[in-house]
């Protein structure tokens, strides 16, 4: 009788214990994507760094005094839609994001973290090229194509065969 009851027990804690898991709620697309140590370089993150209506490029975060960055990155699927993804870093201790060189660099080297505002226009600049301009733009020319070597011109410059060098490492040998 207290084998059944046993039983009944079991099967009860089988079927019921997949009921009592807690699954973690739906993860917010803007989460941070920081080291998980990165408390030990600031202590209080705040997370109310947006991308949305930004363009590609690198954000120092002000509320974070410029100890953190992000990137933004818009994307369109085939379909029309829009998304935008956030990426975010932190800087090295004791060092801040300058948002006009887009590194992390030392306080004293950096802009001011309350003027990096005015410098996220530089992120217009990514994919440019010096001078890369209608007047400026040429097609590509053939002439820079790397010209043949000629055979005479391979034929010494080839190193040794490795038969030639065998024969000579037999000769030197002594028995």
């Amino acid at each position: 009788m207290k084998f059944l009851i046993l039983l009944a027990l079991t099967f009860c804690v089988v079927f019921g214990a997949p009921k009592l898991r807690v699954f973690p709620k739906q993860i917010p697309p803007q989460l941070l994507t920081l080291p998980s140590n990165a408390t030990s370089i600031r202590s209080e993150i705040t997370d109310s760094f947006s991308c949305e209506g930004r363009s590609y490029g690198y954000y120092a975060d002000t509320e974070n005094d410029c100890q953190i960055f992000h990137v933004c990155m818009p994307f369109v699927y085939s379909d029309s839609r829009r998304q935008m993804f956030k990426w975010s870093f932190i800087c090295p201790d004791e060092t801040i994001f300058n948002q006009e060189i887009f590194t992390c660099v030392n306080f004293d080297e950096s802009i001011d973290c309350m003027e990096s505002p005015k410098f996220y226009s530089l992120n217009s600049h990514f994919g440019e090229m010096d001078g890369d301009t209608e007047e400026n733009h040429t097609p590509a020319d053939d002439s820079t194509a790397v010209p043949e070597v000629s055979q005479s011109l391979e034929k010494t410059a080839r190193r040794p065969s490795f038969d030639a060098k065998r024969k000579t490492l037999e000769s030197s040998y002594v028995y």
